[in-house]
């Protein structure tokens, strides 16, 4: 697998300003343009050395974008740049959204506790001690291990306990009412014979059909960083994958989820256990800071990075349509530090 290193001299430039800029207090990106500015120049670097043909990334402050933009391609062979507004598969970012479907419809109105077992809700679940906490965070008798198809259990949890099809809740209580307007729950819903449509109107399955059209080409990426057009088939939906979007309308998931669950679920969902996951998330500490972070993967196809640390109200968010945010990395064992991307944003605006 290819790795990607920042020069030596240009990282090390890079960790003494982060820490001479922050020897003082963290200054607000309003307050400070130049750790943007330091961002955006590395991050296309990075891009350019991992030979990724489009990234898309957003940072949030306050709950607000302060600054977004496109690097690359979203289509090399129809020269179409990238930008905030590109769709791509969230891969295993999906899990975020669905544990947040489970614990706004099952835990805060509490349905479900979190000490239930899964067979409870899902009796075919091939586990017979599991909660539901443990399936969240990834994690059983033996351990943290991290299983997106064990995972996938989550959604028949969700529809049990809520009552509904997962790909309606997740539409109208999350993408709908935070006013996601590009994003898609279920890539597979451009398929015609796909059976979440049924539960769509025309209207709505017209909008996906537009969004899905404009989703980013996925390219595999040589080891001589030569990029080529790879396929990707559209998976289902399950609480595991499927959901498209855009890097802004994940900043508006972010900025809202404090609207979608109470305060101390959503503390208890970012609160770090036995193992490197809460539930639907990975945390980590960090510089005296608590990350709060995930990661998706397709290999030779997508890749996505999401890390938000509140105890300074800031996030990014990156997606790109090759797999090097994360095929690199083993960010599964649950370190994000081993991430050159991860990197370049906890120097610059956390140390």
């Amino acid at each position: 697998m290819r790795g990607l290193k920042i020069p030596f001299v240009a990282l090390v430039a890079l960790l003494v300003l982060g820490s001479h800029m922050h020897a003082q207090r963290p200054p607000t990106l309003s307050e400070q343009s130049l750790p943007i500015a330091l961002f955006e120049r590395f991050l296309e670097s990075a891009r350019q050395q991992a030979g990724i043909p489009g990234l898309s990334v957003a940072l949030l402050q306050n709950d607000r974008i302060v600054w977004d933009r496109g690097f690359g391609h979203q289509d090399l062979e129809g020269l179409v740049s990238a930008t905030a507004d590109t769709p791509y598969p969230l891969l295993d970012l999906s899990q975020t959204l669905a544990a947040t479907v489970l614990l706004q419809q099952c835990l805060d109105f509490r349905y479900l506790e979190l000490t239930d077992r899964v067979r409870r809700w899902h009796p075919q679940f091939s586990e017979e001690g599991t909660t539901i906490a443990q399936l969240l965070s990834h994690s059983g008798p033996d351990g943290f291990r991290y299983d997106s198809g064990r995972y996938a259990s989550v959604t028949n949890v969700i529809e049990q306990c809520a009552g509904a099809p997962y790909s309606v809740l997740l539409a109208r209580e999350v993408t709908d009412r935070l006013g996601m307007v590009d994003s898609v729950p279920g890539h597979d819903l451009g398929d015609s014979s796909a059976s979440n449509r049924r539960h769509f109107s025309s209207s709505v399955l017209d909008r996906y059909g537009a969004v899905l059209r404009r989703v980013a080409v996925p390219y595999r990426v040589d080891s001589r960083g030569r990029p080529s057009r790879s396929d990707y088939s559209r998976p289902s939906l399950t609480a595991s994958t499927g959901v498209v979007a855009t890097v802004r309308d994940l900043a508006r998931f972010d900025a809202g989820i404090g609207a979608l669950l109470e305060s101390s679920t959503r503390d208890r969902a970012w609160q770090g256990g036995s193992g490197p996951m809460g539930l639907g998330w990975f945390v980590q500490p960090y510089n005296g800071e608590r990350i709060v972070w995930h990661f998706g993967l397709a290999r030779d196809a997508y890749s996505a990075l999401y890390i938000s640390v509140p105890g300074r109200n800031l996030t990014v968010i990156m997606l790109a349509n090759s797999d090097g945010l994360a095929a690199p990395y083993k960010l599964s064992e649950g370190n994000l530090t081993s991430s050159v991307f991860a990197q370049l944003f906890l120097q610059l605006f956390v140390s």
